[in-house]
């Protein structure tokens, strides 16, 4: 008896999941049985690959259904009363284990009902720029490059700096440091933009400034974008630019392009030759320059490739809007956005706070070393944000059956 009431203990606590969100599985799962049966007679790549992207939430759903239903089935077997003793005690034992991975399979399912992101696969650009704060802002924008330098460093991607604007800090002051106006770091490796999506946002630093004279603490904040980056070739047969109805499309007549010479130092080409190029995409006034290259054509082609990946993010971001005014005014779901303040460096405490997952760390230095901090700090960020979207996603599911409901009635 003391087994049985320890399981009954247990299966009281067996986590549930949102009847929208186990309505979605099981949809999936079926359109993923249908589509498995039919190219058994028929082979088509695009079921095939569809299939693929189904087979994730399909088989979590298998896993998490057939774990319930042990649990249903030893539950029965051990309010029996003609149970002898010795299969109530094999009982209660598994009981107890199936009960233990239920959360892991719950976690699992969820996860694989969140829709990936288009632009997970792709590498990405990051660009950092000044707020707040005058000649200290420029500065820190500067540690952070070099921080996410040395975060890819340490992880093996391969990062380039694309375009870097900078000018001497303030004179007054005994620091050699350089005031940073904007930069642009590629990062060329698949994948990145999905592992570094996370530090999009307004970073904060608190400090005593290398400019500061009188010793005081200032607060400054530098902004972080994360865009997508495009192949130039369209190797991936999702990015169509010539679709007008796709992201990355632009039409070229909307792009003013203009020829200058490069300014500030660079080199001996600077002043001399016209490879500056700066696009303005005229229905969004939104203007991209790089002089980096030496080349004209190379300038041109890496301004388009920011200019797209810009374009691409900002329409997916009012997408992301539209939807999330719809879950405010339905269930009080919201989201923050690329002018929220996302995290904190403070200098004297050696503390750096995520405001986002309200994760701490006093390993200040570690994190700006790009080190296993920063990666503990990304990785919680992560895990705050699977949380959005579940919410997310619930909201969206019912909101939608509510849609559906109130068409029915109006029938």
């Amino acid at each position: 008896m003391l087994a049985e009431s320890s399981h009954r203990s247990a299966g009281s606590c067996i986590p549930k999941i949102s009847p929208s969100l186990l309505g979605r599985a099981q949809s999936i799962a079926a359109e993923h049985n249908k589509l498995s049966h039919e190219i058994q007679n028929e082979y088509n790549s695009q079921a095939a690959r569809k299939i693929g992207e189904l087979s994730p939430v399909a088989k979590a759903l298998k896993d998490w259904e057939a774990a319930n239903k042990s649990v249903a089935e030893l539950q029965q077997l051990l309010r029996d009363p003609s149970t002898d003793s010795e299969l109530r005690s094999l009982a209660a034992e598994e009981i107890d284990q199936t009960s233990t991975n239920l959360p892991t399979l719950l976690t699992t399912l969820q996860t694989a009902l969140i829709p990936p992101d288009p632009f997970s696969s792709l590498p990405c650009l990051l660009e950092i720029r000044p707020g707040a704060g005058g000649s200290e802002a420029g500065i820190f924008v500067g540690d952070l490059l070099r921080m996410y330098q040395a975060y890819c460093k340490n992880h093996s991607l391969h990062a380039t700096l694309v375009k870097l604007d900078s000018s001497p800090a303030n004179k007054s002051s005994k620091s050699n440091l350089e005031e940073i106006q904007e930069a642009i770091l590629e990062i060329s490796t698949p994948g990145a933009y999905e592992l570094l999506k996370c530090e999009a946002g307004v970073h904060r630093v608190q400090r005593v400034p290398a400019t500061e004279t009188q010793g005081r603490t200032h607060t400054s904040a530098a902004s972080v974008l994360v865009l997508p980056s495009f192949p130039d070739d369209q190797s991936d047969e999702e990015l169509n630019f010539d679709d007008p109805n796709s992201d990355y499309y632009i039409n070229p007549s909307d792009v003013r392009t203009d020829v200058m010479r490069a300014r500030g130092a660079g080199g001996q080409h600077v002043n001399t030759t016209d490879s500056a190029i700066r696009l303005t995409h005229l229905p969004t006034s939104t203007v991209v320059s790089i002089q980096d290259a030496r080349s004209q054509h190379k300038n041109r082609q890496k301004a388009w490739q920011v200019l797209r990946a810009k374009l691409a993010q900002s329409r997916r971001e009012a997408r992301e809007e539209e939807k999330a005014q719809l879950r405010i005014s339905v269930v009080g779901v919201a989201r923050m956005g690329r002018g929220d303040k996302v995290r904190t460096y403070n200098w004297g405490q050696q503390r750096v706070t995520d405001h986002r997952s309200g994760v701490t760390l006093n390993q200040l230095a570690d994190v700006l070393e790009g080190g296993a901090s920063l990666d503990e700090i990304m990785e919680s960020v992560r895990g705050w944000q699977r949380e959005r979207d579940l919410e997310a996603l619930v909201a969206d599911e019912e909101a939608a059956a509510k849609a559906a409901t109130k068409k029915k009635d109006g029938k």
